[in-house]
């Protein structure tokens, strides 16, 4: 996916995109305290992985394939966030 397809995706699952460091993330947020990046490392590839955070827990977690909604990946970080630097199923 490319960084428009990517952008255009988050949003379709309805993330709020914000451009503040476009030119090394594509950051969708939503008023759940979450975000959803895709590093510009992901940019282009044909399978990319997301990066989940919870700011005020200060959970991460990594997913691939379909992009998550913002409910979605607030159960998903619920269920399996790890504190940031721990990457692990």
């Amino acid at each position: 996916m490319y960084k428009d397809e990517i952008e255009q995706s988050f949003t379709t699952v309805g993330w709020d995109l914000d451009g503040s460091f476009a030119n090394h993330l594509v950051i969708g947020f939503s008023g759940e305290g979450i975000s959803i990046l895709a590093h510009k490392e992901t940019w282009g590839k044909e399978d990319p992985v997301f990066e989940l955070l919870d700011h005020e827990r200060m959970l991460t977690y990594w997913v691939g394939g379909e992009i998550p909604s913002p409910e979605q990946a607030l159960q998903l970080l619920e269920e399996h966030g790890k504190p940031p630097g721990v990457r692990g199923d």
